[in-house]
């Protein structure tokens, strides 16, 4: 069943990143629009308006919400699925106008505002894998994003938004401001080009996550991305899920981030064998174990508790059929929510995927 568009932004929001970095390198296409300093504290400004922006959201999203399109594949943590665009065509409007304003608009000479002088571009819509698609915003729906965007503090000089038959063609310039925090506006363009142009994984919600790793001109490795998607975790359940990727890195197995429409997946590989996964999407946090070889180490599983055992022993398949949990679209192994109550068999895990990567040595 398709969230609410409360509820989505309530899952976006818990992604955004909730530490940022105080001093980090820019890359060089960046430091166009102001010096680091600005770029970084802009950064900071715009992911605390993206707050506020979800928490409106959260509050009023039944006055936006549209009957939900049956889509081929629903799967938001593996699949392929529709665009935000179809499910969530206010949210994706927000965004896209957002993107479009800090992409093509120009940051005044004393910082405190964005000039805009090309109306038309704001109506280009992003699609789901980031890129801009051949569909536009119709005036009517801009206008209606720029009233909402004004309920957040964002201010438009020189249209009128109380218009009944916008024409975006005749209006030459458009002063966009926001008093609560001029500098939000630095950051708005800086996630603005690291969307459209420094997006090299085809993340959609680089711009609506405020993922300022993005911006930072150094390659980072994986563990820098996996520890933003587990701040959201119980402070227990995120030292056991580190623990369980740190041990895995350590022993040699290749862990490769995939993201897909709403959801986003850590993989664990060794020698091109899947081993397990740590899946982030609206229906929760889940690890699922591809284990395969459960036959050939019984005698280990027999020490296992007893619904272990019995969850083990149903065999791998599928979550919706064996185990009565949400279908994710195929058979994925083993999944288990992660809350504390993964702490009562998190020996067992270990051992498990070890006894599992024995095999593949």
């Amino acid at each position: 069943m398709q969230k609410t568009l409360s509820e989505i932004s309530e899952y976006i929001k818990i992604l955004i990143p909730a530490v940022l970095p105080q001093n980090y390198q820019l890359k060089a296409v960046l430091t166009k629009i102001s010096n680091e300093n600005n770029i970084r504290g802009g950064v900071f400004a715009f992911r605390d308006f993206l707050y506020q922006l979800y928490d409106r959201f959260i509050t009023n999203g039944s006055l936006y919400d549209v009957p939900p399109k049956k889509a081929k594949n629903e799967d938001s943590s593996h699949g392929n699925a529709s665009s935000l665009a179809v499910s969530y065509p206010f949210l994706n409007n927000i965004t896209s106008v957002l993107i479009n304003i800090g992409y093509h608009g120009k940051i005044a000479k004393n910082g405190d505002s964005i000039m805009f002088s090309n109306l038309q571009s704001l109506t280009s819509v992003i699609g789901a894998q980031g890129g801009q698609v051949k569909q536009n915003i119709s005036a009517a729906k801009v206008i209606e994003s720029l009233k909402f965007l004004t309920s957040c503090g964002i201010y438009f000089d020189g249209i009128n938004l109380d218009s009944k038959k916008p024409n975006l063609e005749k209006i030459n310039i458009l002063k966009i401001s926001y008093p609560d925090n001029p500098i939000m506006l630095i950051g708005l363009k800086a996630m603005a080009i690291a969307h459209n142009d420094l997006n090299s994984k085809n993340d959609y919600y680089i711009f609506q996550r405020c993922d300022y790793k993005a911006l930072i001109k150094d390659d980072l490795d994986i563990t820098a991305f996996f520890k933003d998607f587990i701040i959201p975790l119980p402070a227990k359940t995120q030292k056991f899920i580190f623990k369980l990727h740190q041990h895995y890195i350590d022993a040699g197995l290749i862990c490769k981030m995939k993201n897909h429409f709403l959801g986003f997946c850590f993989s664990y590989s060794y020698k091109n064998n899947i081993l397990w996964d740590y899946t982030i999407s609206p229906d929760g946090f889940r690890i699922f174990i591809k284990a395969k070889n459960t036959d050939k180490y019984a005698d280990v599983i027999k020490k296992f508790p007893l619904s272990l055992q019995k969850k083990i022993n149903k065999g791998y398949g599928c979550e919706k059929k064996r185990f009565g949990k949400p279908c994710q679209k195929g058979c994925h192994g083993f999944g288990f929510t992660l809350d504390d109550s993964i702490l009562e068999i998190s020996r067992e895990i270990e051992v498990w995927i070890d006894k599992e990567l024995s095999f593949f040595k």
